[in-house]
């Protein structure tokens, strides 16, 4: 049995039909002319011949649920059937008219169900709604005349969506500049307050309202900054009061909060607040727009305006757009005003909210890692030790000088040679001692034969006179021979010869005192360490050290602290002081001037102690140095 078809325009009774085209033309809604073009479409349809009309409906697309919304539908008493809301949804994804449902079978003439034409409604190139017919054709010529019928009446409705998407598009165009010329009024100033003020008094004439305020949130609390046209106020006021309350009402409620709400609203908000803000202050109507930056509420908006001149729903959503543009740069400004501590303490908090609240499971790991490495480092110990540059010498460097001017006559060794004591090192030339001992023992001979006459002649004068030139003479070959015993330098012990290389200088002069080589014994070796200033006071007598040179890195030696020489040395940018070590150990790998490190020592101390010392024994210096005390 089929559902009773919608009435014809004639059965339509004249005043309804006037109520209709009324609705149509003079709507004060989309939604009411929508109703009045489906009853009078849906009453054209039927009088096409061979054609049962069930309803006729007109969608808008709701682009945020992605789904078709009916506006009018003819029978007003019915809902749109599955079968429209299919096709309507079907011809908006396809862009063109679409019919579902079956023909009359030309057997028996009759449809199993209802068939549905639908109509999509394009704006701009993009699909706003659907004019939609549910039928019952006796044919597919019948359907042919109700698809063009619904086409050509489907028009005016796409005309009121054009009309509505203009009004839409004007209205976020008038919030645009809107917002973008507050912006402008707020960005030009460089501290919070200014720019708060500006806003405030810039919103208030720009939208005609008796007052504006700004508050922050604080605390959990909303802080009124600015009110138009008011450079001071006291937040103790009365009225400041009122307006922070209506602003945490708007926050509180995540929503924007108008009073009085209009009319056919479910007042599923509170506006108390508000209400009594306005009463206080005789004011007509009150609109409060939380503003949101950063992924929370920091603040509000609140506009009074008086009852002749009501907020619109464009001045609502243009409010809104103002105040959702405004937050973010208001909030920066803010947070850049702040004192220094203030904004060290927020970062803090933040960060230590992350790490006890919910996710952020990589913090946790690395922050427990952190506090374990630390309660590691605190309690553990380890050996405090200090580093120094090294050098190996021996316990007696002997020099090799000549005790007179002349040359080199040999020369049998050279540095890095052995030698065993007696050993012949230099050779001078001795041509020039040897003809001058001559010359004095001629000398003395002759004055023994002039002593010997003095002696027959029995002269005591010329007696004492030649036995003293003969003691001269004597003590002169002396001389002699001593200097010729000194020209063969030997070696005064068993050792290594250091340095002095004169194989290349035979013959060449030496001067008296001028060093020729230096003799070190092969098995006895001493250590110089060179300590930094900053950790000399650490070093005492009696400590233990360990060596590695460079010549030998596998091998560590055993030193023992013997000396410390109280006399800086400035060298390659530090200042350092001579600390001598002896072995406590064999050393016969090692040879004089060797070079490397060495580590002295000191006690047994806590890790975190021993690597953050050097930058506690600054910091201690540098606090002293600028210390007023």
């Amino acid at each position: 049995m089929q559902p009773d078809p919608t009435p014809s325009a004639e059965q339509i009774p004249f005043p309804r039909q006037a109520a209709l085209w009324k609705a149509l033309s003079d709507g004060a809604d989309l939604r009411a002319r929508a109703q009045g073009w489906a009853e009078l479409m849906a009453a054209q349809l039927q009088e096409e011949p061979g054609l049962a009309v069930l309803g006729v409906c007109g969608f808008r697309f709701d682009g945020a649920a992605q789904r078709m919304v009916p506006l009018g539908l003819s029978p007003a008493n019915r809902t749109a059937t599955p079968l429209m809301v299919q096709t309507a949804q079907t011809a908006a994804e396809q862009g063109r008219p679409t019919a579902r449902g079956d023909l009359p079978a030309a057997e028996t003439g009759r449809a199993e169900g209802p068939m549905c034409a639908a109509v999509p409604l394009a704006v701009a190139d993009r699909v706003v709604g659907v004019a939609c017919a549910e039928l019952h054709p006796e044919d597919e010529a019948a359907m042919r005349r109700a698809m063009r019928r619904l086409q050509w009446g489907a028009a005016w409705l796409r005309d009121q969506l054009r009309a509505e998407w203009a009004e839409d598009r004007e209205v976020q165009h008038r919030a645009a500049v809107e917002a973008l010329n507050t912006v402008v009024a707020v960005a030009e100033r460089e501290d919070f307050d200014t720019a708060a003020r500006a806003a405030v008094t810039d919103l208030a004439t720009r939208f005609d309202c008796d007052r504006v305020a700004l508050g922050m949130r604080r605390l959990r609390s909303t802080w009124v900054r600015a009110i138009s046209h008011s450079a001071q106020f006291s937040r103790r006021m009365k009225l400041v009061r009122k307006l922070a309350a209506a602003m945490d009402e708007a926050i509180d409620q995540r929503a924007a909060v108008l009073w009085p709400e209009p009319e056919g609203e479910d007042g599923a908000l509170a506006t108390m607040m508000a209400e009594d803000l306005a009463r206080d202050d005789t004011a007509g109507q009150v609109f409060t727009v939380p503003l949101y930056a950063a992924g929370r509420f920091v603040g509000a908006l609140t506009f009074e305006r008086p009852a002749d001149r009501a907020f619109s729903q464009s001045d609502v959503e243009i409010l809104e757009a103002v105040g959702t543009v405004l937050a973010p740069i208001l909030e920066e400004k803010r947070r850049n005003d702040r004192w220094l501590a203030t904004k060290a303490a927020e970062v803090a908090g933040n960060q230590l909210r992350r790490l006890l609240g919910p996710s952020h499971l990589l913090r946790k790991l690395v922050a427990a890692a952190l506090i374990g490495l630390g309660v590691f480092f605190w309690y553990a110990t380890g050996p405090f030790q200090i580093g120094a540059e090294a050098q190996v010498v021996g316990t007696e460097e002997r020099a090799i000088v000549p005790s007179f001017d002349g040359f080199v006559a040999a020369a049998p060794v050279r540095a890095g040679a052995t030698v065993a004591a007696g050993d012949l090192l230099v050779l001078l030339d001795d041509r020039d001692l040897v003809l001058e001992r001559q010359r004095l023992v001629t000398l003395r001979q002759r004055q023994q034969i002039e002593y010997d006459r003095a002696v027959a002649a029995r002269d005591r004068a010329e007696i004492s006179i030649r036995q003293t030139m003969i003691e001269q003479a004597d003590a002169e070959i002396g001389l002699i021979d001593e200097q010729l015993a000194r020209t063969r330098l030997v070696a005064p012990f068993d050792g290594l010869v250091l340095s002095g290389d004169l194989s290349q200088s035979i013959g060449s002069s030496v001067s008296r005192g001028e060093t020729l080589m230096v003799v070190a014994p092969a098995d006895a070796y001493r250590v110089k360490l060179q300590v930094d200033e900053r950790q000399i006071a650490e070093v005492a007598p009696g400590q233990t050290a360990s060596l590695r040179v460079t010549a030998l890195p596998s091998e560590t030696f055993r030193l023992r602290i013997d000396k410390i020489t109280p006399v800086a040395t400035y060298a390659e940018g530090r200042t350092t002081f001579e600390v001598e070590a002896t072995f406590l150990g064999s050393a016969a790998a090692l040879r004089p001037g060797m070079e490397g490190a060495a580590r002295i020592e000191v006690d047994e101390r806590r890790l975190i102690e021993i690597w953050t010392r050097p930058l506690i024994d600054w910091a201690r210096v540098t606090l002293w140095r600028w210390s007023p005390v």
